[in-house]
């Protein structure tokens, strides 16, 4: 909370835009999940048990998805939202079928791997700024993100501040309690995707869904619920708006037992090292640089005007010994 609030302090007649970003994982088949039970003994005569048939690619075969949200529902169609997958899993081929079908604001990158790295991280920050292009002149961007590893690193350090981001990370092993995301956001995606995914395999005569269907039954889903559903009070419930509208989970938790007040103080270098993992490097400066006082450029030395010679020292000693050495008779 002390993070945010120094985020959203001195920012010259803008409004703090904060954006939660985080991964999880699309399956591409959603089969054998607990449900109903039905005994042996009551089927019908004649009939029996019929097997899920899953294919075994299917059963493992799962995308990234990228996820960005915002408190402010007027800019939430405007972040990006990327599905990540690697060669083997979106084909060339299914890509070109797929590329006109794919809605505004969402984006889908072929890449040797599906797991996020740093280079990705770093065109996905660069993708979101792209996006927000119109707003940045009134609003300020916070990237609020978990502490997963590919996710602090000195280059996106080096880029946000080039691309004038706040960044803010929710301290380890609390997403479950602190990031919008985890605690509101993904339960609800992932219980729709289930759904539609059952409603899916009913409609189809063979039971199976294609690849590229069940992509856009994706797209379809995501868009829906987190342009549908306002998410500013996920924001406020877990302190990242206004400290004093935390949520009673959030205080019992921390073992408050009502709101209390929060400094606008930058985190100092005790507090940066308890955010982030044990023995994770993370240079304070690198990530505050935007708080810190900018360096003064050293005054340049002033040049001599042109066809004004430099006086060539003289060097010391006695003025007879440094004419002999050039050859000149002395009187």
């Amino acid at each position: 909370m002390q993070w945010a609030k120094s985020a959203a302090d001195n920012l010259a007649g803008k409004k703090p835009l904060f954006v939660n970003m985080d991964e999880t994982s699309i399956s591409f088949h959603y089969g054998k999940q607990r449900g109903l039970v039905v005994s042996k003994h009551v089927l019908p005569p004649g009939k029996s048990h019929k097997k899920e048939t899953v294919k075994n690619d299917d059963a493992k075969a799962h995308l990234s998805y990228l996820t960005f949200l915002t408190h402010d529902s007027t800019v939430q169609p405007k972040i990006p939202q990327i599905f990540l997958g690697n060669k083997h899993k979106l084909s060339a081929g299914m890509m070109k079928k797929l590329a006109p079908q794919i809605p505004d604001g969402f984006y889908v990158w072929r890449e040797e791997s599906s797991w996020n790295n740093f280079a990705t991280m770093r065109k996905a920050l660069c993708l979101l700024m792209n996006c927000l292009q119109d707003l940045l002149g009134t609003h300020q961007v916070i990237l609020v993100l978990d502490v997963a590893r590919c996710h602090f690193h000195s280059s996106i350090f080096a880029l946000a501040t080039r691309l004038r981001v706040r960044l803010l990370y929710v301290p380890a092993k609390l997403t479950w309690l602190l990031q919008p995301l985890d605690v509101y956001a993904f339960s609800r995606l992932k219980q729709r995707l289930r759904k539609r995914w059952l409603d899916m395999c009913v409609d189809s005569v063979s039971g199976e869904i294609e690849r590229m269907d069940w992509l856009l039954a994706v797209f379809d889903v995501a868009k829906k619920l987190l342009c549908e559903v306002h998410w500013h009070c996920a924001f406020e419930s877990v302190g990242l708006l206004d400290e004093n509208k935390v949520n009673h989970r959030v205080l019992k938790e921390v073992g408050w037992i009502a709101p209390r007040p929060v400094t606008s103080s930058i985190l100092s270098h005790d507090q940066v090292k308890a955010v982030f993992p044990r023995r994770s490097l993370v240079d304070r400066n690198a990530v505050f640089r935007w708080a810190m006082p900018k360096v003064m450029p050293k005054a340049k030395a002033k040049s001599l005007p042109k066809g004004k010679a430099k006086a060539k020292s003289v060097p010391a000693g006695p003025i007879s010994s440094r004419l002999r050495k050039k050859g000149v008779k002395l009187d």
